[in-house]
């Protein structure tokens, strides 16, 4: 019986050797399947890899081609905004130079006028004559109908007493019939439409000693800056 039992160990032994070397085989079959799969799988990915890595060149250059695109129109759009920001600034000094140069020219009017004063003309009953500005139109003639643009004052204090500088009503009155006063209207007489002239009165050939309540004390002389805007 011992023999016998000794004898079943062996037969025992000898099943667990074989089972393990069976084990080993399916063992090392398994994990040789999975050396060969992972093998497998990173020859995929190193492809893939590869793949992805010969696209992502490509983006890179079209991207590239892209941006190198959107900074020349970039660049384009500067230029031309560069440009017409020059053009309005050019513009804009031509205008200030004309306006600066039409506001001189508004400016010299009254300079003009001062330097073609013309020596003062003492008339027959102590008028005095003074042209500012000597017209180019018709002259003044007796029975002819006057438009007439004035400032009237006090020649003492300078007060304006009366004035009528209207484009649609100026004074009008026909020369030489008496309509206004006797020192006015000799003191328009030989004047020209479009002139100027400072013509004062004595106060005998004025309001006299009499004046105007109110306005025009007794012996006042007076002073009539005109222009002569029209005649019929």
């Amino acid at each position: 019986p011992w023999i016998r039992r000794m004898w079943g160990v062996e037969e025992e032994e000898e099943e667990e050797d074989t089972e393990e070397v069976v084990k080993e085989e399916v063992v090392g079959g398994t994990s040789n399947n999975k050396k060969r799969k992972l093998d497998t799988s990173k020859q995929e990915k190193v492809s893939t890899t590869s793949e992805t890595t010969k696209l992502s060149k490509k983006q890179r250059k079209e991207l590239a081609q892209q941006k190198a695109k959107q900074l020349e129109e970039a660049l384009s759009a500067n230029r031309e905004a560069e440009t017409a920001e020059t053009d309005e600034k050019k513009s804009s000094k031509k205008k200030k130079k004309k306006k600066a140069k039409s506001t001189d020219d508004s400016e010299e009017v009254p300079k003009a006028k001062l330097t073609s004063l013309t020596r003062e003309r003492r008339l027959a009953g102590g008028i005095i004559l003074r042209d500012i500005l000597v017209g180019t139109g018709a002259t003044v003639t007796p029975g002819r109908r006057i438009l007439l643009h004035y400032t009237a004052s006090l020649l003492s204090t300078g007060q304006v007493f009366d004035k009528n500088h209207s484009k649609t009503q100026p004074l009008q009155f026909r020369q030489g019939t008496g309509e206004v006063i006797r020192g006015l209207e000799r003191g328009l007489e030989g004047m020209k439409v479009g002139g100027e002239r400072v013509i004062t009165v004595p106060a005998a050939l004025g309001y006299g000693s009499k004046g105007i309540k109110g306005s025009i004390p007794p012996d006042s002389d007076l002073s009539f800056e005109v222009r002569l805007v029209g005649m019929k």
